[in-house]
């Protein structure tokens, strides 16, 4: 027994020896990838041919499976851990696991623990690429690293992986590295031996490292084309190969931009630059996304591509678990399909002749009557001018009419858009309007191929089965509105949405589009077969339907609707924000147009007299004189007499003198109104500015500028100060003045501005002149390899020249590398071996940031705050003085760039790129015609942004404080908008940190990574909390800020050791207590305590509140669409995991202690009266913030408008501004009525938003407002012919004006009196029974104003008509018989209840008689047949 156990004993001894030896010295070596990209792991792998080696990709999430490997690769570029992760990581490295990371570009992120020749090979054998270096690599840990003895051949030393010009599968032997080609010759001549050669193909050039394109490439040789595979294009370029190729279209697999070189090749052989996307995960991941794409890859990806003028940000790759276990990338097999299908579309453009292309325009118009809208132009006359465009370049538009009155017409006879509730308006226009019918074979067979089965199930359960109650026939057809001429079709933008009355937006439901919308667009794909499609004018609903973000796929219905068609879209430059959603969400090619032109208010007569009392007050004070108090009490009289007071929140008491301040608080506001810029007549496309406005819009564009910077100059010096600034006719005088007239001399003046004449204009040297030069390439040098990426391009810049926006330094190390691609090239699927080397060369680095990159940093100079603001003033100066005369040019030129660059791009032609925003802002926003691009998020907050944003934030608080008493706000509500966060770089964000007390840390390429806390003692006030609603347009822009807010409200919370309250930590308790109150686990509330960043539910891009406000019948408290407004907006996006997600009063909770409320305005081309989204955003804030809190809050404006004097503005105040200089201003109102349709129905959206405002901050819209609306609009107070004009050009406009006034006063909004009520009662009525109802929802779906109007008119009979009028639009009949009301109107009506218990009765009475004559039937036929019996 006892030698039993001794031999057992030895045997389990030598198992245990034998297996530690096997692990030690024999067993398999497991090498975990960590951070690497799946092309490069892919390549990696395809090296492996040794059975002891085994490589996995391990997840930051799966960080505890590092204890089984031998050994850790990290790619440390890019690397974003937690704490707990880079914890984990320094466990596995201490424990003896040897662990080596490259690309380090962050000493935190360093965990190599090698000995520095072990890590250098490693790292040359990496850095050097290519099968060959990977295989020897592995085989180097094999033996030397994980020390085994067995399958531990000695690697062979590194290698130079030599890659040529070009690249390419070889047929036969497709498991070989890609065969190299130093020339294009040398290539041809592969291709002819291989059979792929095609005389006179389109050359496709295929660049980028983010795809493996080898499936992509056969599907374009597949297809009729010569496919030419680059390492590197620069060097295509540089050394001119590209001259020996017929070149038609340009694909890059990016990462980052290619490069100005690359732009300009691309505008001189203009041909297309197509940037298909590597959603970088698993396809289902992918598909399962609500976001699609984010953070960094976004901006690479995405982002800087546009700035090449990239076009269709086309989801193509994917990853696939390969039989290894690995991921590999490859094409999704569906999306290459479509995507080499739209690439010959575009390519087909070319060749395929004008008169022989098919066209379909999409245009936007309110409903019935309602005129067509486009941001900004008058959209009838410029439909037509591109119209006549076409067939001045040979399309068949034959059949069009002789004018663009007689289009306009056409098109609301044959092209209308009708609300649900216009059912005999629709039953009308089946039979009479000549729709396109649609069958159900058609339509079935179009969903067949587009929409999948599970997807259009959504619209079979919101809208029934095909064809749907709306536009449909009896016999079952669907009718799409269309006109056609010729092969040019032009269709109306349906209602994307239900149109009915459930305003509160079910939380989880994906909202698909109708039968009709659908249908619209599958017609023009297949049943039309268009070759282009263009959105007319923005915007159109396309780009704002479900689902994901960016990087879409077969489940988002924009990517199914469009197709492979061509797509373009003509977008003005003042909303470059929604812009990009267009761009990215439907594929569209953006061609800019012009806003309108821009003019003074001319209003410094109307408040003349008042200058001069403040003048006469000014002087006592200033002199001190005697008389001070009646001159005080004499400009108080006048501003009571002009409304001032209730502008600007002032008393009207009489005997009480104002204060100084308030007299300059009048003083600056009458100054304000004379010098505000307004808008002239909306832009006609193709029609250039009259003289005088293009000489207008270039003092707007340059006064400012010159101003500002030469009291930044003499600030500087000492000559002047800050107080200026808030004495705004002084600083006219001394600023704007003499800058006007240098504008004035430099347009009357042709010849260019030398540097002697500009130092002589500004009063600099010119060694101040080169010092400035000095300082601002030194701060805006490129410092960003990100910002160049990986595109093999190579540019010295992340902008494109021109571009106007900033950019930094990149290392030298980085800039050397890249030169040396175009020698050597790059790999596809990896980094440039040049660029891997100097990001992880030798021991010099220390396995950290590059030594070229610390050099560089070393080396750069440090400027003091003056330095920086003299250098910026002296370029503002410079850049507007020298390009007073380009602006002139640029403004004359646009009309005929936008009109040739959008048939450019209809001929398969390349499209320049272009900043977006407002032009005064932003000259170099012009010309227009171009394709719009965004910035980059992941740099936002950028430096400038952070200090104009502290100075914001400040002045909130400094204002706040003089409305309250010294007591500052204890939560402010932020509204995030996409147009400001691209035009300021994040300003509104970098208020919101600094008000939670938090700043951005800035890593090595300028991106801001990550935050911290400021020091109580340093920020001098306590901590404010925050709340942030987001519009859809910035969510999809920048997500990562998003979630950089939530961070900063959690880190802001848990500060310890401030010197103040920390009013974000209350404000957390404060959220907890409310949702435990209501009913929510103690657990979960704290949960959600701390959630600030809410949007819409579902993905929604609006409030869903709009509808609503403007359904007045359908609601009486406000209450009501407060909680709607809550609800809509109560989805989470302030992290990842919990994106979109909504908790019942989660929001709500968020809202509480809230005493601000803030919207940024950036533009000069809206306001808070013109734009209706100011209201739905921040009114919508305002009324809920006020239902949660029970009180009213404040409401401030931030102004970007003047880049050089950002400031805060109290929303009252603005839209005291903004309608004394624009709606009752007989100047602006003059200037519009030059215009037609579109113009005359801004009017009526004005009035529309005033009511909005109404209902959403009572105290911003006063009864004198409506009575001025009244006087001005109703009885032509300035005599201007307003009735004939909206008459002649679109009487739906003062329809809607008129039925929106009496709106106001029938839910004693306004308290107009009997005599107004009757006048505006009676005119409704003569214009519906004139003109027929236009038919809005005011108009012909608010069945109580139909009724308040009814009662307050005199004249019965016409009353009767008016009401018979209204009837015949809402009536349908159905199988020739009149049918009933559409259900919307009834809904929440008490008269209706009424008229619903009467139709029961009827129902009643009905049922009973038909049970009686069933009843005499039956008796008759008993007694029938009892005679018959009787008889037999």
């Amino acid at each position: 027994m006892k030698k039993k156990i001794i031999i057992a004993t030895v045997i389990a001894l030598l198992l245990v020896l034998g297996t530690v030896a096997w692990n030690v010295w024999l067993g398999r070596t497991k090498v975990a990838f960590v951070n690497y990209q799946a092309i490069t792991l892919g390549h990696i792998a395809k090296a492996i041919d040794n059975p002891m080696i085994k490589i996995s990709d391990v997840s930051l999430d799966n960080l505890d499976e590092l204890d089984d490997y031998d050994i850790v690769l990290i790619t440390s570029m890019g690397l974003r851990l937690t704490e707990e992760q880079r914890e984990r990581i320094k466990e596995i490295a201490g424990n003896g696991t040897p662990v080596l990371c490259t690309m380090v570009t962050n000493p935190e992120n360093d965990f190599t623990n090698m000995d520095s020749i072990t890590a250098d090979t490693l790292k040359q054998y990496i850095g050097s690429g290519g099968r060959e270096n990977y295989h020897n690599m592995l085989l180097y840990l094999r033996k030397y690293v994980d020390k085994k003895l067995i399958y531990a051949p000695t690697p062979k030393p590194v290698v130079e992986h030599i890659t040529k010009l070009l690249f390419h599968t070889d047929p036969d032997k497709k498991d070989d590295e890609d065969a190299q080609f130093a020339s294009v010759a040398e290539y041809h001549e592969f291709l002819k031996k291989k059979g792929i050669w095609k005389d006179n193909a389109p050359g496709i050039i295929i660049t980028g490292q983010m795809g493996e394109p080898k499936e992509l490439i056969e599907k374009l040789e597949a297809t009729g084309n010569i496919v030419y595979p680059l390492n590197s294009i620069r060097q295509f370029i540089d050394e001119k190969h590209c001259d020996s190729i017929n070149v038609s279209a340009v694909i890059n697999m990016a990462h980052g931009r290619l490069g100005d070189n690359i732009v300009m090749f691309l505008k001189e052989k203009n041909v297309p630059l197509f940037s298909p996307l590597n959603v970088n995960r698993l396809v289902e991941d992918w598909e399962n996304d609500k976001m699609g794409m984010s953070g960094g890859f976004l901006s690479q990806s995405v982002v800087m591509p546009e700035i090449d003028g990239a076009l269709r940000s086309f989801a193509l790759f994917a990853h696939y678990i390969g039989d290894d276990g690995l991921r590999y990338v490859k094409p999704i097999p569906e999306r290459l399909e479509t995507f080499v299908k739209t690439v010959n579309n575009y390519i087909g453009l070319k060749h395929k002749q004008n008169k022989e292309k098919r066209v379909a325009i999409y245009y936007y118009k309110g409903p019935g009557q309602n005129a067509m809208t486009a941001g900004g132009m008058e959209v009838g006359a410029s439909l037509y001018n591109l119209l006549l465009k076409l067939k001045s370049e040979g399309y068949d538009v034959s059949g069009l009419p002789n004018s663009a009155l007689e289009l306009v017409n056409m098109i609301q006879s044959q092209g209308a858009v009708f609300g649900t509730y216009a059912e005999g308006a629709f039953n009308d226009f089946m039979k009479n309007g000549k729709p396109e019918l649609i069958d159900k074979k058609q339509y079935e067979s179009w969903i067949k191929k587009t929409i999948r089965p599970e997807k259009y199930k959504e619209v079979v359960n919101a809208f029934g089965e095909f064809p749907g109650e709306y536009m449909s026939t009896p016999d079952g057809k669907l009718g799409i509105a269309r006109l056609r001429f010729g092969n040019v079709v032009l269709l109306p933008q349906n209602s994307a949405g239900k149109g009915d009355d459930s305003f509160k937006i079910a939380h989880g439901t994906d909202a698909a589009p109708p039968h009709t919308y659908i249908a619209s667009y599958l017609w023009v794909q297949y049943g039309f077969n268009a070759d282009v499609l263009i959105h007319f004018g923005t915007h159109g609903s396309l780009e704002f339907t479900p689902k994901k973000q960016v990087a879409l796929g077969a489940e988002d219905w924009p990517d199914r609707l469009v197709g492979a068609i061509p797509h373009f879209y003509l977008y003005t430059i003042g909303n470059v924000g929604e812009g990009l959603i267009a761009k990215r969400r439907s594929y569209a090619g953006l061609q800019s147009y012009l806003t309108p032109p821009f003019m003074e208010s001319q209003l410094r007569g109307t408040y003349k007299e008042l200058e001069d009392k403040i003048k006469i007050y000014n002087d006592k004070v200033g002199k001190n004189l005697p008389g001070t108090e009646k001159a005080s009490l004499d400009v108080k009289a006048l501003a009571i007499k002009l409304g001032i007071h209730r502008d600007l929140g002032l008393d009207s008491v009489k005997g009480k003198p104002y204060s100084a301040d308030d007299i300059m608080r009048i003083e600056n506001f009458a100054e304000e109104l004379a010098m505000e810029k307004v808008t002239g007549q909306l832009y006609t496309l193709g029609i250039p500015y009259e003289p005088a406005r293009i000489e207008s819009s270039v003092y707007a564009m340059s006064t400012d500028p010159i101003a500002y910077s030469l009291f930044a100059l003499d600030k500087l010096k000492g000559r002047a100060d800050n107080g200026l600034l808030k004495h705004k006719p002084l600083f006219t005088q001394r600023y704007v003045v003499p800058a006007r007239g240098m504008v004035a001399r430099l347009l009357s003046n042709n010849r260019p501005v030398t540097d002697e004449m500009l130092c002589q204009m500004t009063g600099i040297s010119k060694q101040e002149l080169e010092k400035a030069h000095e300082i601002y390439r030194s701060l805006t040098e490129p410092n960003s390899y990100m910002g160049m990426g990986m595109g093999n391009g190579s540019s010295s810049s992340g902008m494109p020249k021109g571009a106007g926006m900033k950019s930094g330094n990149m290392p030298k190390a980085m800039t050397d590398a890249m030169k040396s691609i175009s020698k050597k090239g790059s790999p596809k699927g990896g980094m440039p071996p040049a660029m891997m080397k100097a990001m992880s060369s030798s021991g010099k680095m220390k396995g950290q940031m590059p030594m070229g990159m610390m050099d560089k940093k070393q080396e750069q100079k440090s400027y003091s705050k003056q330095d920086k603001e003299f250098s910026y003033a002296v370029m503002e100066v410079e850049r507007t003085i020298k390009n007073v005369g380009t602006y002139k040019k640029n403004l004359l030129e646009s009309p005929i760039i936008e009109l040739e660059s959008i048939i450019n791009a209809m001929n398969g032609g390349y499209t320049m790129p272009s900043p977006g925003g407002d032009p005064i802002a932003n000259p170099n926003t012009i010309p227009t015609g171009r394709n719009l691009f965004g910035i980059n998020a992941e740099a936002t907050p950028s430096e400038m942004a952070w200090e104009k944003g502290k100075e914001l934030a400040e002045n909130t608080i400094e204002m706040y404080r003089k409305r309250h008493n010294d007591s500052i706000p204890r939560k402010v509500s932020y509204t995030l908008w996409s147009g400001e966060f691209v035009e300021t770089e994040g300003a509104t964000i970098a208020q919101i940190l600094y008000m939670l007390g938090v700043e951005p840390i800035r890593d090595a390429f300028g991106r801001v990574s990550d935050i911290k806390l400021i020091p109580s003692k340093e920020l001098g006030r306590p901590r404010i909390d925050v709340v942030v609603q987001t519009s859809g347009q910035l969510r999809d822009l920048a997500a990562s800020r998003l979630f950089l807010i939530n961070r900063a409200v959690e880190m802001a919370a848990e500060a310890k050791d401030d010197k103040y309250e920390n009013q974000v930590s209350e404000g957390l308790k404060e959220s907890e207590r409310l949702l435990i109150d209501k009913g929510v686990s103690p657990k979960e509330a704290r949960q959600f305590a701390s959630r600030r960043v809410f949007g819409g539910v579902n993905g929604n891009y609006g409030t869903g509140i709009q509808a609503m406000v403007m359904s007045s019948d359908r609601w009486e408290k406000r209450s009501e669409v407060a909680d709607t407004y809550i609800n809509n907006m109560g989805a989470f996006y302030g992290d990842a995991d919990n994106w979109e997600s909504f908790k019942q009063y989660a929001f709500e909770a968020a809202l509480t202690r809230t005493d601000v409320v803030i919207q940024p305005r950036q533009s000069n081309t809206w306001g808070a009266l013109s734009l209706d989204h100011v209201y739905e955003f921040m009114g919508g804030l305002n009324l809920a913030v006020n239902q949660v809190t029970g009180k009213d809050p404040d409401a401030y404006l931030s102004d970007y408008r003047n880049h050089n004097n950002m400031r805060m503005q109290e929303v009252k105040e603005a839209i005291g501004v903004e309608s004394r200089s624009t709606i009752f201003n007989p100047f602006y109102i003059k200037e519009k009525m030059k215009g037609g349709a579109s113009a005359a129905g801004g009017f009526a959206e004005i009035v529309q938003n005033t009511y909005g405002w109404e209902v959403m901050k009572p105290n911003a819209i006063d009864n004198e407002f409506w009575d001025e609306l009244f006087d001005v609009y109703i009885n032509d107070k300035h005599n201007l012919g307003v009735k004939d004009f909206f008459e002649q050009k679109n009487p739906a406009a003062i329809e809607e004006i008129t039925a929106v006034m009496l709106e106001s006063a029938r839910k004693g909004m306004w308290k107009a009196g009997n005599e107004k009520v009757r006048a505006l009662s009676q005119l409704h009525i003569e214009l519906v029974n004139k003109h027929k109802p236009s038919c809005s929802g005011f108009v012909c779906d608010n069945v109580k104003l139909r009724d308040f109007i009814a009662e307050n008119s005199s004249d019965k009979t016409s009353s009767k008509l008016y009401k018979d009028n209204i009837e015949k639009i809402r009536e349908g009949q159905v199988n020739g018989k009149q049918g009933m009301k559409m259900k919307k109107e009834t809904l929440g009506d008490d008269a209706d209840n009424d008229k619903s218990v009467l139709s029961n009765v009827v129902v009643s009475v009905v049922a009973v008689v038909v049970i009686l004559a069933l009843v005499l039937i039956v008796r008759r036929s008993r007694r029938q047949r009892e005679t018959e019996d009787n008889h037999k």
